[in-house]
């Protein structure tokens, strides 16, 4: 990334807000990261991250060799996520890092709250269950008068499971009164001082598709936070070639790239034009 972009944008927010308690810490416990800036949303935000990504990494490394629905897998599961649950421990490079795009997920939560939870649920599969809908209420705290409506309608149908389309299909066509609006907005502008003409700036040219790179985030099952996240690494290493193996090491494996995929070819390619960029 350039130095003017997001990234630089919200590092600035972020050293405003947070924790004037904590900045010595090494490590940060699912207590203190409850506690790392000024803006609860934001803290439930980067914790909300840490559960996504566990969650997706049980997905994935699910073998179709055993019974998940058994009732004594499903009970020993559930423990094992309530003693996981109690024993977050990151260090301060990770929470710093979650830390930006939770402060970019509050504002636009903030803003926009409808397009906010669309894109939430764009990067779910395309069934979902109304468990893992509900387990995630407790993760917004603003405008979740918009979840809570989302879950009551989705309860009607009467289903374990519901398509991603009628979910977001409810997000297009219940437009329910925000509460706190403008106190919300008004708190926004007082808690992170910033120019909201600069960051909706920086955050279009951020959502940009970029050229040739149309279907890179199908490389990602579709997950854009993990997909920047990626790119961020990638680009902080020293070379190509460094961030080239960070990438297929580290993401490849995960969601089983084929190394003549076009769309790895492409993400391959943007990476290089900007280390090209940098020694030019």
């Amino acid at each position: 990334m350039e130095k003017t972009d997001l990234k630089n944008f919200l590092q600035s927010v972020l050293k405003n807000v947070k924790n004037n308690s904590l900045i010595k810490n090494d490590n940060f416990s699912g207590k203190e990261i409850l506690e790392f800036t000024e803006i609860y949303q934001v803290n439930l935000f980067i914790l909300k991250i840490i559960f996504e990504e566990w969650e997706q990494n049980i997905e994935k490394n699910k073998s179709s060799y055993f019974n998940y629905d058994n009732e004594e897998v499903k009970y020993i599961s559930k423990e094992y996520s309530n003693i996981l649950s109690k024993n977050i421990l990151i260090n301060v490079s990770q929470i710093n890092d979650l830390a930006l795009y939770a402060i970019h997920d509050y504002i636009l939560l903030v803003l926009n709250p409808y397009k906010f939870f669309t894109k939430e649920f764009e990067k779910f599969e395309n069934k979902i269950s109304i468990k893992r809908i509900e387990k995630r209420r407790k993760y917004y705290k603003i405008n979740d008068n918009i979840y809570s409506h989302l879950i009551n309608e989705v309860k009607k149908k009467n289903k374990k499971n519901i398509k991603k389309t009628e979910v977001l299909d409810i997000l297009k066509s219940n437009q329910i009164e925000l509460i706190n609006e403008e106190k919300n907005k008004k708190d926004l502008k007082t808690k992170l001082n910033i120019d909201l003409e600069v960051y909706l700036k920086l955050s279009q040219a951020k959502d940009q598709t970029p050229k040739n790179s149309k279907n890179i985030l199908e490389l990602f099952d579709h997950n854009k936070q993990e997909f920047d996240i990626a790119i961020e690494a990638a680009k902080s290493k020293d070379d190509f070639k460094s961030s080239s193996e960070f990438l297929i090491n580290k993401y490849g494996e995960k969601y089983n790239w084929d190394l003549n995929d076009e769309r790895l070819s492409f993400l391959l390619k943007d990476v290089y034009q900007y280390y090209k960029k940098l020694s030019s």
